[in-house]
């Protein structure tokens, strides 16, 4: 049986990977589900939702309280059939259409609902046929209106998870000529999970964008997959300001088989959490923290865990930092485990912690830098 990869915690425009048609009803379902549980206004947009009656009462029969959540505005179901037509001729107004109504329905519904999440197929459906171009339209449309919706909220400071899942066939995509286009159908995504092997890929392009005025981390390309580990019995604690940053960790760690995150945004609560906790596996720790030095929060956890493993993630300069860390007398202790210079990929901080974690051979001071960095 599929698991599903939460992605409850964070707004994601995601593209799941099945490999057959059962397989992609079984996760569509299992991520509405989890959408109703986490008070989502839930929508089911498919080619087959009113064209095939013993389709929709499978599905129906799937779906928790379905009767219950469809008269209480929780749920809803989309015929996607008028959408593909219109979309074979380029003509996106129905899309529109729905965009408009959407927003008028959370108006109405917002109370107790803390985000909206779509599942939605006609894109796949105009894959599958070779419609590419079109199904190229249809994604950026998705994309453009997902990012502008993320902005808005942005804007106004509002903590709405917007979660938009687009189903394809995995299968498809290393065979001719659907390979020709699967770099654009992940380009207009955030992140891509397969479905089967329940992992999951940042997508390089979206995060970039949408994370560059904050200098967020940069993923790894959308052809590299994160390693799934199955049920680290590992302790990670991040120590990160910017909210958007601390949810793209969570969902990370996540992925890779972490259990045990625990999120601080100052030095202070990292401090406490230190004191009042065991020993942490991993501390990363960013430079840009707004109350206390980040070079002393280092040697205070070192004072305190004298053993205790620390990466360090900043935007400054990769030599002004160590001689940061040199002026607190722990350059040489084999307490800090690297230096990553935002934008990273995640592959660098996958292998630090691959190393010093899953590995368990000390390392020194394995610090890492990126190219243009000064020697």
């Amino acid at each position: 049986m599929s698991n599903v990869i939460d992605i409850s915690s964070s707004s994601q425009h995601a593209v799941i990977l099945y490999d057959n048609n059962s397989e992609r009803d079984l996760v569509s379902v299992k991520y509405v589900n989890l959408g109703l549980e986490e008070k989502q206004l839930c929508i089911y947009a498919s080619m087959n939702a009113y064209d095939d009656t013993s389709y929709l009462a499978k599905i129906s029969s799937q779906i928790n309280d379905y009767e219950e959540n469809i008269n209480k505005g929780n749920l809803l179901i989309v015929d996607l059939k008028p959408f593909y037509n219109s979309a074979l001729i380029g003509d996106l107004t129905p899309f529109e259409n729905f965009y408009i109504q959407l927003l008028q329905q959370l108006k109405k519904n917002r109370d107790g609902k803390c985000g909206v999440l779509i599942v939605a197929d006609c894109a796949d459906n105009l894959f599958r046929n070779k419609h590419f171009d079109q199904c190229n339209l249809v994604e950026k449309w998705w994309q453009d209106v997902y990012v502008k919706w993320l902005q808005q909220l942005q804007d106004r400071e509002q903590n709405y998870i917007i979660n938009i899942i687009c189903p394809h066939s995995g299968s498809l995509l290393s065979k001719h000529p659907f390979d020709q286009h699967k770099h654009q159908l992940s380009h207009n995504h955030s992140i891509t999970i397969d479905a089967a092997a329940s992992r999951m890929l940042l997508n390089t392009e979206y995060t970039t964008e949408f994370y560059r005025e904050k200098k967020v981390l940069v993923t790894e390309s959308s052809s590299s997959v994160f390693p799934t580990i199955e049920e680290l019995p590992l302790r990670v604690l991040i120590v990160e300001p910017e909210p958007d940053i601390q949810q793209v960790y969570n969902i990370w760690l996540k992925s890779m088989g972490f259990k045990d995150i625990v999120v601080t945004d100052s030095g202070k609560k990292c401090l406490d959490e230190i004191i009042k906790s065991q020993e942490f596996d991993m501390i990363i720790l960013d430079t840009h923290l707004r109350d206390i030095s980040c070079t002393q929060v280092a040697k205070q956890i070192v004072g305190i865990k004298p053993d205790q493993r620390i990466i360090f993630t900043t935007t400054l300069p990769y030599n002004i930092v160590m001689q940061d860390i040199d002026s607190i007398g722990i350059k040489n202790n084999s307490n800090i485990k690297g230096i990553l210079t935002k934008p990273f990929r995640f592959s660098e901080l996958s292998s630090l912690i691959d190393r010093n974690i899953k590995n368990q051979q000390p390392q020194g001071c394995g610090a890492i830098k990126n190219d243009n960095d000064p020697d």
